[in-house]
């Protein structure tokens, strides 16, 4: 499993409600048909020195990932971000097992 870390700058503030929606009711739910996506997550960072928010994406595999990102789906996906906003820094890596989750 490979885990991708994307930086997300707005172009405009008055991007932001419109994002959240898109990623609640659109981003979110496309995952379901993209076999390669094991977990998405988008998180807010209010007063984030230029940065709106950022994504964690585990993905089953960087080679998975490239087919899913090569289909129709996955272009209209980026084709509405990129109005709304631009990916900053990215970068990913593979968890040093286990690792550590409470369970709540």
């Amino acid at each position: 499993m490979l885990t991708l870390i994307d930086r997300i700058r707005l172009k405009s503030p008055e991007q932001r409600a419109p994002f959240m929606r898109w990623v609640r009711e659109v981003d979110y739910r496309a995952c379901q048909d993209l076999p390669s996506v094991l977990r998405f997550q988008v998180f807010e960072c209010p007063g984030g020195d230029g940065l709106d928010f950022f994504e964690i994406v585990e993905v089953s595999s960087a080679e998975a990932f490239d087919l899913d990102m090569r289909t129709p789906l996955f272009q209209t996906l980026v084709q509405r971000f990129s109005q709304m906003a631009e990916l900053g820094d990215q970068f990913g890596g593979h968890l040093l097992e286990p690792g550590f989750e409470r369970q709540r």
